[in-house]
Parts: C-alpha cells; structure tokens; sequence
C-alpha cells in the first residue's frame, strides 16, 4: 500500500475516500501518515490535506527554480479548468434543484442528469456551450454524446469517479474540495504572478 500511495501523490493526484477509498485509510493512519511524510521529505516535497481534510496531496518544501516551474504548469491546467468547472456546478445545482453545490461524496447518475437536461432545453442549450473550451469539444452532437463528453473529461480531471459502470453512478472526488479551497484564494487575491513565480504564498496556499 505504501508504494502505490506514494506513486499516486508523486503523479500528482488526490487521494480521497472516493477515487482511493483503500489508500485515504492508510494515510488516515497517523504512523503510515508520518512513514509517506518522512519518504517525502528526502525528495523536498511535504504531505499535505485539502482545507476539510477531504483529500491528501503532495506540496512542495522549498520553493526552488524548478518548483516555480512545476508550480507554473499546474496553475496553468488549474486555471484551463477552473471556468469549465464553476460552470458545471453551477449547471448541476439547476438540473438537481439543489441550492448548494455539490460536495465531495456526492452522487448523481448520467441517466438522471441526461433526463433532466434533455427536458429543458435552456440546460441543453448550457451543455452545447461546453464545446466553446477545447477539452469539451465531441464529435457526437447529441445531448448523450456531449453529456459523455463533459463526464469523462471532468472524470479524467480527477473531480469525479465512476462509482458503478453498470448503472454510470457518479461520485464528486475529494479533489472538489481542494477546487474551492482554491477558488476562495483566487477571489481573495485579485492578481497571483503566477507568471513570474515569484511569491511564496502561491505555493504555500495551494500547492
């Protein structure tokens, strides 16, 4: 277990309850924790939780030349899917009839969403806007083929899990968690020089 957790937080992926329910057990362990810590330490990397300790990640020690460069290029696909995402929640609160938005654990099922969307042609309507950003974009027109598109992409993001093939039961990952701890630094801090790499708190907040 030891080394596939730490494979998983080296690619960079989340490790939460839903996408690793095996693997977030293990760091939840206070010895296994300190084992994956002290691993980590030797490569200048620290383990690191989501705000709501919904998820674990790896975030960097020292903030060196080639951190900055790493740190740059994960802004940068964070900042591809940051409008794509908010719309997405934004989206679902209205085919669920929910006032909130969705949570890590949450579910829903393709055939639900597909139903109410279908019915409401202002939800299709938002769904076709999706092929505006590239990672969107499906060769299949229909409200199915868009759907399937804009699942497995969130899917392949690390924001959603299949929970069951037969059925295309969805779960919201942990990671959702670490979106709006995210999102919140965004809207608190007007301009990130992200470009130049040059402020410490970038990583220290984020990554």
């Amino acid at each position: 277990m030891f080394e596939s957790v730490v494979k998983r937080l080296l690619q960079g992926e989340f490790v939460c309850d839903i996408s690793d329910e095996s693997g977030f057990r293990y760091l939840q362990d206070p010895d296994n924790a300190q084992q994956v810590e002290s691993f980590l330490q030797r490569l200048d990397y620290r383990l690191s939780r989501t705000q709501n300790h919904l998820a674990f990640y790896t975030s960097y020690r020292t903030i060196d030349s080639q951190a900055r460069s790493d740190i740059r290029k994960v802004f940068q696909q964070f900042r591809v899917e940051l409008q794509p995402v908010v719309e997405w929640l934004d989206m679902m609160m209205s085919c669920l009839n929910q006032d909130t938005s969705l949570s890590p654990g949450d579910t829903f099922s393709f055939s639900g969403l597909l139903q109410a969307i279908e019915q409401n042609q202002a939800q299709a309507d938002r769904l076709q806007g999706f092929a505006r950003f590239k990672d969107f974009t499906s060769s299949d027109d229909s409200v199915k083929g868009r759907l399937e598109k804009l699942l497995n992409t969130l899917q392949k993001w690390g924001y959603l899990h299949l929970a069951n093939r037969d059925t295309l039961i969805y779960q919201v990952t942990g990671k959702m968690d670490y979106f709006y701890q995210a999102l919140q630094f965004i809207q608190e801090h007007e301009q990130i020089p992200i470009e130049q790499g040059e402020n410490d708190t970038i990583q220290e907040s984020l990554f």
